[in-house]
């Protein structure tokens, strides 16, 4: 337990040079030792012996922070300053989706969703607690005397887009299911017309846009499903005419693939290394990235069956239906087990926001839409994390609302942070 206690403390931090002047300790005769010390609650304890529950609503605040375990409250104890809110706990339990263990409800599709949430039923969701325990902190030890870097952190800015469905119409059987749902016009249009001119097939469009962001990651998430189900449909084609078109303009522009792993293998973990060779074989080149269809990690242990089958960063992690911090941080982080609370080496890219989020789940307006989105992109340049937006191809469309909304989402990035972003 000592290594995740060392990763905790140098993630809250940021800086592993700071690690050393604060202890994790009840040991009175320790304390001096260090600048500040944070005084251990029962929660490793319980964990060990299986008997962690759920923290209570409202939560208790130490310094307009909620914290999860141990008392909001800190004294000066010699030149050391004691804190007896418990905010290692309280990181590991929202880093590594401890809550997701503890409680049952899920929706149709499996998910664990946000309005279940810990943090959205204490209204915190919109809040990166544990990136503010972090800022807490390094503010104390500066006050305490010691060196602490200054700079204004820059934020990173990852674009990506999930491929579920490029092209709308191209093959008989679907223009044969446009007309059966009533929607022959458009079915034969884009059945009859050149690729670029198909109702789905933005991608041209989404690679300018992008490309006004020369500092961000662009990464687009491809599906290939091998096992029948309903909503891993359509299935793709990746030797077909369209697809090679699709594969030739992202290879033109050195955009990056990642795996979208599908639905049923999203339920059937046994079949994601399968899947994960064919789309490499397919693609022909291997693949480090994923993120879940739906958004459908259906237990926080999936990614651990992520990183034995060879990913190395996963972007899944944000709640579909509400807009928030789903790991109560802003920043990319190790997978932390919450069944062994060990530490592994994958790395957890929060995903920020996404447009069906926003337009379809929340059903907000524009406006509303923009004072969630700002607020978000405000908090993560704050603590200068790496801001994920995830957009789909069919939901830019011209005149679409979620499209103009991407439009002015890049305008105002580009404008606000395209000259100092990082890259991630």
């Amino acid at each position: 337990m000592q290594k995740t206690f060392s990763y905790l403390l140098s993630f809250l931090l940021g800086d592993e040079t700071l690690t050393q002047f604060v202890g994790y300790t009840a040991d009175k005769s320790q304390w001096q030792a260090y600048k500040i010390v944070i005084v251990p609650s029962s929660f490793f304890e319980d964990h060990q012996n299986g008997c962690v529950k759920l923290p209570t609503l409202p939560l208790s605040c130490f310094n307009k922070m909620p914290i999860l375990f141990g008392q909001p409250a800190s004294t000066m104890v010699g030149d050391t300053l004691v804190v007896y809110a418990d905010l290692l706990a309280s990181a590991c339990f929202l880093l590594s989706r401890y809550e997701e263990n503890l409680i049952e409800e899920r929706d149709e599709h499996g998910r664990f969703m946000g309005k279940d949430s810990l943090l959205y039923k204490a209204g915190y969701l919109m809040r990166p607690v544990v990136d503010e325990y972090g800022e807490w902190l390094r503010n104390q030890l500066s006050l305490l005397g010691v060196e602490v870097q200054k700079t204004t952190p820059k934020m990173a800015i990852t674009l990506t887009h999930d491929v579920d469905e490029p092209f709308a119409h191209r093959s008989l059987k679907s223009l044969i299911g446009g007309i059966m749902r009533g929607d022959a016009k458009t079915a034969w249009y884009n059945f009859t017309h050149p690729l670029q001119q198909n109702a789905y097939y933005t991608f041209p469009w989404i690679v300018a846009q992008d490309a006004r962001l020369p500092k961000a990651d662009v990464i687009y998430f491809m599906r290939m499903p091998l096992w029948a189900c309903k909503q891993d449909k359509p299935y793709l084609r990746y030797q077909s005419k369209d697809m090679q078109s699709l594969l030739q303009l992202l290879d033109k522009h050195n955009i990056k693939k990642g795996w979208h792993v599908s639905y049923y293998a999203g339920n059937h973990a046994l079949c994601l290394k399968k899947e994960k060779e064919q789309l490499e074989q397919a693609l022909k080149q291997p693949l480090l990235c994923s993120r879940y269809h739906f958004l459908r990690t259906c237990c926080a242990e999936d990614m651990q069956t992520l990183s034995d089958a060879g990913i190395q960063h996963d972007y899944t992690l944000s709640y579909a239906d509400r807009l928030g911090f789903r790991l109560g941080t802003c920043r990319p982080v190790a997978f932390i087990s919450p069944v062994t609370l060990q530490v592994t080496h994958l790395q957890l890219h929060p995903l920020t926001i996404m447009d069906a989020t926003l337009f379809g789940y929340m059903k907000l307006s524009f406006e509303q839409a923009w004072q969630y989105a700002i607020s978000m992109v405000e908090q993560v340049a704050h603590h200068g994390g790496e801001l994920v937006l995830l957009w789909h191809n069919t939901m830019l469309q011209p005149q679409q609302v979620s499209c103009i909304f991407y439009q002015h989402l890049i305008d105002y990035l580009a404008l606000n942070f395209g000259n100092d972003a990082r890259k991630s």
